[in-house]
């Protein structure tokens, strides 16, 4: 969970990776994952986006924030416990992450695909940074409008859910650990 070395980090992205499109397909039409971005040709983004061919991210989903939009979402998941943030507190964690990820991925995603970009930040202990409880919450609240339900139960769902998906993760990886 804290080495990159031999341990199956990549586990916690993927968890999540499934679950949210399989939460916004049920208030979006057309949820895709690791949707291909578009070649950069000719374009002067900033230092630090990415430029690579056939770039992707975790998810595109037509109409969520805004009825005609398409954001892009990216989800990370960190170890808060791991030597290199133990000087840090969870909000700087958060923002470091989320930096991380707009550094790479928004210029591309507002000037060549026109669309919006999310970073969904998460540790693998349960917590999730500013941008992605935003997201939670709109989620949450598209799905109750749709379904007829309460907020605060929606919402609970989506967290039980979220946190099972973390939890199941994590799970693999220690019993992954044990057969090495």
């Amino acid at each position: 969970m804290i080495s990159k070395k031999g341990g199956f980090i990549i586990h916690h992205h993927n968890k999540l990776r499934d679950l949210e499109p399989d939460l916004l397909s049920m208030v979006c039409n057309d949820v895709e994952i690791e949707p291909q971005l578009q070649d950069v040709i000719g374009e002067q983004l900033s230092s630090g986006s990415n430029l690579a061919k056939k770039a992707r991210l975790d998810i595109h989903a037509c109409g969520f924030w805004e009825q005609h939009q398409s954001p892009f979402l990216e989800i990370h998941v960190c170890h808060p416990n791991a030597e290199s943030y133990k000087q840090l507190e969870p909000k700087q964690i958060y923002h470091l992450h989320k930096n991380e990820k707009k550094c790479s991925y928004l210029r591309c995603v507002l000037d060549i695909e026109h669309s919006s970009f999310t970073p969904l930040v998460f540790t693998s202990t349960g917590g999730m940074g500013p941008e992605c409880l935003r997201f939670h919450s709109c989620l949450a609240e598209l799905t109750a409008n749709k379904k007829g339900e309460h907020f605060s139960r929606t919402i609970s769902w989506i967290r039980a859910r979220t946190s099972i998906a973390l939890l199941r993760s994590v799970l693999f990886q220690e019993q992954s650990e044990d057969v090495k």
